[in-house]
């Protein structure tokens, strides 16, 4: 029988150490996530800010987030993705430090907001950093790695935020700051540099490059993106049905188990095969989950939805970026991802107005259908766009075989 440190050496070995950096300073950073998971309850029962200006800071989290990630994608394809993960992760620690000591609404937001936009740099050159090393359905495979210590952080950062902020809500900041920075440094001390690819001859860089599959990607990613950040919305329906916050509590455990629980196995069969269908299944799945919140009476059918669309999640995620990072040529692949990445963020900041406005003028039950058929309007696109998906990944393939530099 094979002895469990044989089994993990193997599995560390299987990736470039590069990676491993960046996997044990995500657990890190987000177990240290504190702030922003426990932001509004700090604004109000902290703060004392009205629910209209809150729901105004919250919004620039979105707003940061769409703004930026285009930019960083940009940035990573010139001056490589550790110089935009070190900005991002040292300028973020920067605003928390600010925002802790925030005193008025304006200053606030614009801490927020300047928050936002370091903190939101991170995420495409992370996703750029992962397909510079790697290739293939080990790509794949070391996504999937790194969305499952994404959710374990997140499961464990909002209970220990809870206790400390019993403390101290200012300690909540400086811990935060700290992990960010102690990232920072992890990645300047021990992350890979490598020498950027060279463009192709007669081609030159572009913010917005001309292409027509990232744009019906793009738009198809926001679908399935305003569906599932629409998750949001059931704290506002658990409250007009006459749930506890325990209730929806156990509502959102549901989500966390299963991504940690059948993350990396479900990911580790999705990287086997390495087809982009399955990211259209995924966005079906989505949509069958929502679409059962519009339809259910008791709380076990809305736990069920939950799990339903929780595994939607699992499998979408287990390949998109895969997909993503070779929808452009290697000297793009930034800029690609920021783009995509992007479309997360407007979602972020549209969801809750879209939702909140069906919600008001039209109830829970229409609003969820709303919401269910944007996720299946973003599986038909990617479906639609799977011959198109296929074909320029084999370019992008044939182009990281060859000399980049040619």
């Amino acid at each position: 029988m094979t002895s469990v440190p044989a089994s993990l050496r193997r599995v560390y070995d299987a990736y470039p150490a590069g990676f491993w950096v960046l996997w044990f300073g995500t657990i890190l950073n987000r177990v240290g996530e504190f702030v922003v998971p426990l932001l509004g309850f700090y604004l109000t029962a902290e703060r004392g800010l009205p629910v209209a200006q809150v729901s105004v800071i919250l919004a620039m989290l979105g707003a940061g987030r769409f703004l930026a990630e285009g930019f960083s994608g940009s940035l990573s394809d010139r001056r490589g993705p550790a110089f935009t993960m070190t900005l991002a992760l040292s300028g973020g620690a920067v605003m928390l430090l600010a925002l802790s000591a925030a005193g008025s609404f304006s200053t606030l937001v614009l801490g927020v907001l300047g928050f936002s936009l370091f903190s939101a740099m991170y995420k495409p050159a992370s996703s750029a950093a992962v397909a510079d090393l790697t290739s293939g359905a080990q790509r794949t495979r070391a996504y999937t790695l790194l969305y499952w210590a994404i959710n374990v952080g997140a499961s464990v950062a909002p209970v220990l935020g809870g206790w400390l902020a019993g403390l101290s809500y200012r300690l909540l900041f400086y811990l935060d700051a700290a992990t960010m920075a102690a990232y920072a440094l992890l990645i300047a001390l021990f992350f890979p540099r490598r020498p950027r690819p060279a463009p192709a001859p007669g081609s030159r860089r572009r913010l917005l490059p001309r292409d027509r599959l990232l744009g019906l990607f793009c738009l198809a990613t926001l679908l399935y993106s305003l569906t599932y950040q629409s998750y949001k919305l059931l704290a506002l329906v658990f409250a007009q049905e006459g749930y506890t916050p325990v209730q929806y509590g156990q509502l959102l455990a549901v989500n966390g188990a299963l991504v940690i629980l059948l993350g990396l196995p479900v990911g580790g069969w999705i990287s086997r095969r390495n087809h982009p269908r399955w990211q259209a299944v995924g966005a079906a799945l989505l949509g069958v989950g929502f679409l059962g919140h519009a339809f259910a009476t008791a709380l076990w059918q809305h736990l069920l939805a939950v799990a339903v669309w929780s595994v939607g999640e699992i499998v979408a995620y287990s390949i998109s970026k895969t997909i993503i990072s070779e929808l452009g040529r290697p000297e793009q692949r930034g800029t690609y991802i920021g783009l995509v990445g992007s479309m997360s963020g407007l979602a972020t900041l549209l969801a809750p107005l879209l939702g909140g406005l069906l919600l008001t003028r039209l109830g829970p039950q229409p609003m969820w259908l709303v919401i269910a058929g944007l996720a299946f309007a973003g599986a038909a696109l990617y479906l639609w766009l799977e011959r198109d998906v296929e074909e320029r990944r084999a370019k992008t393939a044939a182009l990281e075989q060859a000399p980049l530099a040619g």
